[in-house]
This record gives C-alpha cells, sequence and structure tokens, in this order.
C-alpha cells in the first residue's frame, strides 16, 4: 500500500513518482517537437517579411531608375542622341534584371509562405509519448487484450481521455496450446457435437483440447477452443461476463469458428473449473503484456498522429497528473520533495522521493510557454533541505521502521557523510533518523 509523505493514503496502487519522472520525460520530449514547429514557423514568418522587404525595395530602385533616366529623355528613335539611345538601352537592362529579381523573389515568398510540415512534429510528439506508455501506464489504467493464433496478439489500455494500442511484441503463444499444459485435468460439461441432431452436454476431458483465442473486453472474457490441439475440428466458443462471475456461457462451433447451436448456460461446476483456465489465460496475458510495442496513441478518440498541435499530447498528460501531483507536494513533508511512503513487511515502510529540481532540471531548456504547464501542475523546482540526488537517479529510497506504541526511539547516531551510488539502477540507500 502507497501512503503520502504524511502517511494518509495514497489513492493509486502504481509508484506515481516513477510515473512523475518518466511523464516528465515524454512531456518534455513532446514540447520540445512543438517548440521546434514554433521556431520553423517564427522562420517562415521572418523569411515571408523580409522578401516582402526585399520587393519594396526592388520597386523603389526601378522608381529611381526611371526618374533618373527620365532627365535625358531616353529614347531610340532617328532622332535620337547617343546618349538617349544609351539611357534607353541602360534602363531597359536594368528593368530586365529587376524583372528576373522579381522572379527569383516571388518564389521565396510562396517558399516561405509555406506551412512547415505538421507530421513530422506530430510524429515527434508521438515518438515520445510512445517511450512512456511502452514502459508505463498512468493511474487507473484498464486493459482489454486479444490474442489469435496465426494472428498474434494485441492489447488496449485506457485511462483518462487517453486510449493507446499496442502490438505484443512476444505473444503468449505461438500456437494452439493445449489446454493441459495450462491447467491440467480440467473437465467440463459442454455441448458435443453429434452425427445426427443438435449438440448435446456432455461431460469433456480438456486436456488434449486447444486454446486458438482469447479476448478480454472490460470483464467479459470470451475463449476459443478446439477439440484438438494439434489440427483444426470443431470446438466451443466460451465466455465469462466477468473474472470473478460464478458462470459461464458456451457455444458449439465448427472448425472455422461458426456457431453450430445455441449458446447455452453451463453448470456451477463447469464454469468453476472453466475459471481456472480463465485465471491462467488472463496471467499468461498480462505477463506478455509487459512487452509491448505502441501502435496508436489517440486523445478523446483523436489520433495522435492525426492532431494539428504537436504539444496536445503533453498537455493532456500533465493536465491528468496534476491534481494528484500538486496533493503529492502538499503532503510531502521535505521540502522541494516529491515523496511517496510504502509499507513493506515486518512492520517497515519504504519511502521513495525524488527532488524537484532534479525534475525541472528535464524540462529548463524548453521556452517559457511550454515551462509553464510543469510549473502549473506542482513541478517546478525549490530548494530542498535534502542533498540533491544528482540528475542520474530518478527515485531515491528511505527506509524507517514503525516502533510498537510507548515504546523509546533509539539515540540518534552521530551525522556520517551520505554515500551514493552512481548509476540509475542503484539509488541511494539512507536510514531515516
Amino acid at each position: 500500500m502507497y501512503r503520502y509523505g504524511d502517511g494518509t493514503p495514497f489513492p493509486f496502487e502504481e509508484n506515481f513518482i516513477d510515473i512523475v519522472v518518466a511523464a516528465v520525460d515524454a512531456c518534455a520530449s513532446t514540447f520540445a517537437a512543438a517548440a521546434q514547429l514554433d521556431a520553423l514557423r517564427a522562420k517562415a514568418r521572418d523569411a515571408k517579411r523580409e522578401a516582402d522587404e526585399e520587393g519594396r525595395r526592388l520597386t523603389m530602385l526601378e522608381q529611381s531608375l526611371a526618374a533618373a533616366a527620365s532627365a535625358t529623355g531616353p529614347s531610340l528613335g532617328k532622332d535620337a542622341t547617343l546618349t538617349q539611345q544609351t539611357a534607353h538601352r541602360a534602363l531597359e537592362a536594368a528593368r530586365q534584371a529587376i524583372a528576373g529579381s522579381r522572379t527569383q523573389l516571388d518564389k521565396r515568398v510562396a517558399a516561405a509562405a509555406a506551412e512547415p510540415r505538421v507530421d513530422r512534429a506530430m510524429q515527434g510528439a508521438f515518438t515520445s509519448m510512445a517511450r512512456f506508455f511502452d514502459h508505463r501506464v498512468l493511474p487507473r489504467t484498464t486493459w482489454d487484450w486479444r490474442w489469435v493464433h496465426g494472428e498474434g496478439g494485441e492489447a488496449t489500455s485506457r485511462s483518462g481521455r487517453f486510449q493507446v494500442t499496442y502490438d505484443l511484441i512476444e505473444p503468449p503463444w505461438k500456437a494452439p496450446v493445449r489446454i493441459g499444459a495450462l491447467v491440467a485435468g480440467l473437465i467440463a460439461k459442454l455441448p458435443k457435437k453429434r452425427t445426427f441432431g443438435k449438440p448435446t452436454p456432455a461431460k469433456v476431458a480438456l486436456d488434449k483440447a486447444g486454446l486458438v483465442s482469447a479476448e478480454r473486453t472490460g470483464d467479459r472474457i470470451v475463449l476459443g477452443v478446439r477439440d484438438h490441439a494439434a489440427k483444426p475440428s470443431g470446438g466451443w466458443r466460451i465466455e465469462l461476463p466477468s473474472l470473478t462471475a460464478a458462470r459461464a456461457a458456451c457455444t458449439p462451433v465448427d472448425e472455422h469458428g461458426r456457431s453450430i447451436g445455441a449458446e447455452i448456460e453451463l453448470d456451477t461446476d463447469s464454469a468453476s473449473a472453466l475459471s481456472r483456465l480463465v485465471d491462467a489465460v488472463v496471467l499468461a496475458m498480462e505477463t506478455a503484456i509487459t512487452r509491448r510495442r505502441t501502435r496508436d496513441i489517440a486523445i478523446a478518440k483523436v489520433g495522435v498522429r492525426s492532431m494539428s498541435d504537436p504539444a496536445e499530447p503533453a498537455r493532456a498528460m500533465l493536465d491528468m497528473l496534476a491534481p494528484t501531483i500538486r496533493t503529492l507536494c502538499a503532503k510531502s513533508r521535505v521540502p522541494g520533495e516529491l515523496t511517496l511512503k510504502k509499507d513493506i513487511a515486518d512492520g517497515r515502510r519504504e519511502e521513495l522521493f525524488v527532488p524537484r529540481q532534479v525534475i525541472a532540471a528535464k524540462y529548463q531548456g524548453l521556452p517559457a510557454d511550454y515551462r509553464k504547464y510543469f510549473d502549473a501542475a506542482g513541478l517546478g523546482g525549490h530548494p530542498t533541505t535534502e542533498s540533491d540526488a544528482g540528475e542520474d537517479v530518478d527515485t531515491d529510497r528511505r527506509t524507517e521502521r514503525r516502533l510498537p506504541r510507548g515504546s523509546v526511539p533509539p539515540p540518534v547516531p552521530p551525522a556520517r557523510p551520505a554515500v551514493q551510488t552512481a548509476g540509475p539502477s542503484a539509488p541511494t540507500l539512507m536510514p531515516a533518523a
């Protein structure tokens, strides 16, 4: 169980500090893509202004040359003097040169006026967000998943406005898996196909049967099972309304998965037996989900790569995390830190913390227009009374021991220099006073 720094219960079961650190990295990279797009747009506007100013100067040059030549009366007439003829030729040559310059300038104006490619910026934003979702989840995430023999596995996570679709890098099975390998000795009363007439319920030993598909949508679980794991055959589509439900339904299917009979409600013993199979399938799928690759990210059902503002995903993520971050700051007892406590065995409690100035350093290179979103979420850097853990350490740990009531705490040992272990995989361990 996680707790705030003041000991009150924390609302989520996830290590929220790890989530915040990873989210800041993702949001900082996303805002960097947005800032790069802003810079390209500003550069385009500057180029457009310069081209317009250059065009104005060319017009003034043409007018000045015409005014200077007019004093000599430029002409190619029979009675024209040599000076008039020279002035005429010089003026025509100047006009041709200016016309050529205008053509070049028009091309520059067209190029400057073109909108920078938003799709590249959105791809950069997607890549930054995908790095987060490949390894982390947002609080209160729910999962749907699907595995089909011959098609592989996929999963979908939902949290707040975010919906993320993944490909499973290593699906739990590459071929129909024998039921006996998942749950040995499983017997259930299922509708069995007969030579004549409708399928009739009969006890079936499922050890040699094969699992060919598994799907979870919300709490609903649907399994595809065929009679023989090693070869195409008819079987059953088994559905449980939830993981905790004491009932199940079954529909007989042919070797192509098409229904060949009506759905029937299974008896309690069969439903209980099949729930063991469901537990094994869920465990295998949840393990497979830990190795995933983000395929698509949607915010309020709009795909990130189809958006026009690369900053939107980062704003949405910070908006979602901000209330908890601000509460975490208010309840962290050490100024300038984000702190969580976790109950562990033997009356011990582990404390996780990260200085806010370490987090703030991750986004200090961004323009002020984007830094403000982190500061508004409560992540602004402030001096901490503890020694800085260093930017290469994301989360440090302290441990404390709870004493029985009425007992006297041991004397505080003399102060010793804090020992820091290098590298993010070996955080500092400091006993609490």
